[in-house]
């Protein structure tokens, strides 16, 4: 047999994050906000959450995946193949969200209140949360990129999605919204703590799992992904929305332009956290050399 170096050596994966799949990449983090915020809406009952996630993942995870996916006319086929693959659950996850949370909010606008109401409601709320898991399960059910395969991606991916949708909440309150900035002040503090400690755990698990695994966070630690992962996870994602999270203890009242920037620093983090892992992906060798 011929021996390629692809075969032997830690080779990225590039089909998921290079190129067109920059659009996977934003699809993967739009669809994980767009259903946290729901979820996060739900608690609330803030409407112009609800909205504000329908458009997030009807429009730019929908309008992402079908860039994706280069033949938008025919992405209806994989619809009628759910047990083809993660993606193809995801596309029909995705479109249950789409039409239910459509049909809740019609109903919370015209007929609030009604058993018809709550009914979608829980119907949208399950989508959102199979929105928000399925793309952990789309990368845990790679095999060949030992990486992705941990069990901690899915609840890693649904406690960011839903730490995006807290950091959300605290700006639709600050407009207004039907959201108790203090109680989406506290879930974002626990959920940064939290999070930290899962990615910790996660690359940790991953680096003392295999060569290839370890690899992967040594890319991201000391390699060239390394600003994006001290900068954009670490710095951006979580001690600077700490930070300001905590100085609530300390001043009376935090000004809102630092809860915003506390915001958007976690939004960054979210996106910095899901670059990555899908650009930290590599294949495990085929075939082992002797030494």
């Amino acid at each position: 047999m011929e021996i390629h170096e692809w075969m032997i050596n830690y080779t990225r994966q590039t089909e998921w994050i290079d190129r067109r799949g920059i659009f996977l990449w934003i699809a993967f983090y739009a669809g994980g906000l767009g259903g946290g915020l729901y979820l996060v809406s739900l608690y609330f009952n803030s409407l112009w959450g609800m909205f504000i996630s329908w458009l997030i993942i009807a429009v730019i995870k929908g309008a992402a995946h079908l860039i994706y996916l280069g033949k938008p006319l025919r992405f209806w086929r994989i619809v009628f193949r759910p047990n083809s693959s993660w993606l193809a659950r995801g596309i029909i996850f995705v479109l249950a969200f789409v039409v239910f949370a459509a049909v809740q909010l019609a109903l919370s606008f015209w007929l609030p209140g009604t058993a018809l109401e709550i009914v979608f409601k829980v119907l949208a709320g399950m989508a959102a949360l199979a929105v928000t898991v399925y793309t952990g399960f789309v990368l845990n059910t790679v095999k060949a990129v030992p990486f992705w395969n941990s069990t901690l991606l899915p609840l890693l991916f649904v406690l960011c999605g839903i730490l995006g949708g807290f950091g959300l909440a605290v700006i639709i309150g600050l407009n207004g919204g039907n959201v108790n900035i203090a109680v989406a002040e506290a879930g974002s503090r626990w959920l940064l703590i939290i999070n930290a400690l899962l990615i910790v755990v996660y690359l940790w698990t991953a680096a003392n799992r295999e060569t290839t695994g370890k690899k992967s966070v040594m890319e991201q630690m000391r390699g060239n992904l390394a600003p994006v992962f001290w900068v954009g996870i670490v710095a951006l994602g979580i001690v600077i929305p700490l930070a300001i999270a905590f100085s609530s203890y300390f001043v009376s009242e935090v000004s809102s332009a630092l809860l915003v920037t506390g915001v958007a620093c976690e939004v960054i983090g979210g996106l910095a956290l899901r670059y990555c892992v899908l650009k930290a992906g590599a294949y495990k060798p085929l075939v082992a050399i002797a030494g």
